[in-house]
């Protein structure tokens, strides 16, 4: 009997371990683990498509980055809005570009401050707590979805800011529409994909800003060297 009692508690507490959390509870302990995270991949695809004044173009940027948090390190492999490839190292504030096989060149410092802030695993969870209340939350069994449709200016304010988007011609407090969805691991509590989507729309036309980022191999990236500055 005693055994069996013993047994039935452990069920208890292990269940009493995976317990849903609330939204609220899910948000703080995702600010709690960002700390222990020291390193991972990301990949990111920046896309816009603008139908506007009888005109349609799109264009999109694709990064695939390892993040050293620990170390201040950024190594990255780009392929920019005309399909060109470009592999680019941050150190401490510092960007390398890959001028030729071999050959790395300094790019300007803004370039690095840009890069590094935009790729930082704070950029989720910053949004997330802008628009708390207005989110909305579901659970699976192995994750959490938060997701969010409308307006908020500090929301705008600060994905301008990692992203550096604009919206020329439209009424950014009327004309705009911010939409995000963002998977969070259950287990782990760690992010896992977001999807951001800001819409300009109005008589003259409709501007579309996808920003879809996928983290991933947390804590498991190895020492990004730098290259020989030339």
């Amino acid at each position: 009997m005693k055994k069996i009692v013993l047994v039935f508690a452990l069920l208890i507490t292990l269940a009493g371990c995976n317990k849903t959390l609330t939204k609220e509870t899910a948000l703080k302990r995702m600010e709690a683990q960002e700390n222990k995270i020291d390193s991972y991949e990301l990949d990111m695809d920046l896309s816009v498509k603008v139908s506007a004044l009888g005109q349609n173009n799109n264009s999109s940027v694709e990064l695939s980055t390892e993040v050293d948090r620990k170390n201040n390190r950024y190594r990255s492999d780009v392929i920019n809005a005309d399909g060109e490839e470009l592999e680019v190292i941050i150190k401490d504030g510092k960007a390398y570009l890959e001028d030729r096989p071999g050959v790395w060149k300094k790019t300007a410092k803004v370039d690095a401050k840009e890069f590094s802030r935009q790729a930082d695993y704070s950029v989720p969870l910053e949004v997330l707590g802008l628009v708390t209340e207005d989110l909305n939350f579901e659970t699976t069994d192995d994750g959490y979805y938060f997701t969010y449709e409308g307006y908020d200016k500090k929301l705008y304010k600060t994905l301008k800011k990692y992203y550096n988007i604009s919206f020329t011609g439209f009424d950014t407090t009327e004309d705009l529409t911010i939409k995000m969805d963002i998977n969070v691991d259950k287990k782990s509590l760690r992010v896992q994909e977001t999807m951001i989507k800001v819409i300009g729309k109005n008589e003259k036309g409709k501007v579309s800003i996808n920003i879809d980022s996928q983290y991933d191999q947390f804590n498991s990236i190895e020492k990004i060297e730098l290259p020989e500055e030339d």
